[in-house]
């Protein structure tokens, strides 16, 4: 049995295996939200796309305006009106102005925007009663962006700001990724499916939460989940359903039977299946009886049965793997530091890497004390990262700095 001291290790063994889906489609710009951008994008205009005026009220020229005061008002010639989508009729010369609507364009000589409050509201005639510096209240063509800026380079999962953007130079579809497919089976004879009609649950049975968790998530993360009917616990079984999955997913995920119990037949399976090891077994609590099993170029990662537990093996190590599928640029978990507030319950130092559910809220972390047990599926709700405690070392305390994994 292969042994891989960490999960980074093991993250860099399953990186190495995994291909990027390099099978792109161009999809209306509405629906690429969430997805992969399959190649850069680029700024076709400047934005915007002419000087314009932020504000309505009077565009003019600053120097008519020096003298301009509440109590002495410079009176100038309003020569024309200009709405947003109108185009102006004619340059401005000394002496003149135009009324101005919020976002029309600046007419020609025009370098400042008299905000009407500051004006009598005049038609032929207008008094300002402010003087303006040269270009104050104007907006300049290409301020936002330049013709050939990048708004997002391939690898970026396009967020509602990409999509305005895109939308503002005129953009209808976006080259995409497409969402990687992915199998959740669940492993197990106790399981029910969450389908039961209301049902009393037979004893020693429990319904299947991990199928779901995982393929929530996998939906979250902008792929298409799908979720396998319960296997039990035999390992023959279990190959038939694998090689199924294998055909039509471009991932596989199992929950249940990695350990080293009688009726843990995950490693049977994959001996059946003719898949190879890629480890069994990594350097971390809880969770760390993950398996990596390799067939015909797709991965099977088969994780604890243990709710937290294989929620928590899903994004040190299926994540990287799911993002790479989907074409991310950086596909490993983000980390960051934070300062612990509280304290762990549990005294003294812990042989292996622990991973703490926390709740990371302005550079600070607090350890999510109940329900703690790897078992325990509930204090996810309140969990938005993972607290990483080296191995061998004492529980960190109050105001110590720790790395944060984000979720």
């Amino acid at each position: 049995m292969n042994r891989t001291r960490t999960p980074e290790e093991a993250v860099d063994l399953l990186l190495e295996q995994t291909p990027s889906l390099e099978t792109f489609s161009s999809v209306p710009l509405l629906e690429a939200l969430g997805r992969v951008v399959g190649g850069d994008c680029f700024a076709r205009i400047d934005q915007p796309p002419f000087d314009r005026s932020p504000l309505d009220g009077y565009a003019a020229r600053h120097e008519d305006l020096a003298a301009a005061g509440p109590e002495n008002p410079v009176f100038l010639t309003v020569t024309h009106k200009i709405y947003a989508g109108d185009a102006p009729k004619k340059p401005l010369g000394p002496g003149e102005a135009v009324q101005i609507a919020t976002g029309a364009p600046l007419p020609s000589g025009a370098d400042c925007v008299v905000a009407q409050e500051n004006t009598d509201r005049g038609q032929g005639r207008v008094g300002v009663y402010v003087s303006l510096e040269k270009h104050q209240n104007c907006v300049f063509r290409g301020e936002d962006l330049r013709a050939g800026y990048l708004i997002a380079e391939k690898g970026t999962r396009l967020k509602s700001s990409h999509i305005g953007v895109l939308a503002g130079q005129g953009f209808r579809e976006i080259l995409v990724y497409p969402r990687p497919r992915v199998a959740l089976l669940s492993v197990g004879d106790e399981l029910c499916p969450p389908d039961t009609q209301g049902m009393p649950l037979p004893l020693g049975m429990i319904y299947d939460s991990n199928s779901w968790t995982l393929a929530a998530r996998v939906q979250e993360l902008g792929g298409e989940a799908h979720v396998a009917k319960r296997a039990a616990d035999d390992g023959a079984e279990i190959a038939v359903e694998l090689e199924k999955l294998l055909e039509s997913h471009d991932l596989v995920i199992t929950a249940g039977g990695v350990s080293v119990g009688e009726r843990d037949c995950m490693p049977q399976a994959g001996k059946r299946l003719g898949a190879a090891t890629l480890f069994h077994g990594l350097g971390y609590k809880p969770g760390g009886l993950t398996l990596a099993l390799l067939k015909d170029g797709k991965l099977i990662l088969c994780l604890s049965g243990n709710p937290f537990a294989a929620f928590m093996s899903f994004e040190l190590l299926v994540g990287p793997v799911f993002r790479k599928l989907a074409g991310l640029k950086e596909p490993r978990c983000a980390q960051i530091q934070a300062v612990m507030r509280g304290n762990f319950p549990k005294p003294g130092p812990s042989p292996h890497r622990r991973f703490l559910r926390g709740r990371l809220a302005g550079g600070e972390v607090f350890v999510e004390k109940e329900g703690h047990a790897s078992g325990a599926l509930s204090s996810l709700i309140r969990c938005n990262c993972l607290i990483d405690i080296p191995a061998a070392s004492q529980p960190p305390l109050d105001g110590s700095a720790v790395e944060v994994i984000l979720l």
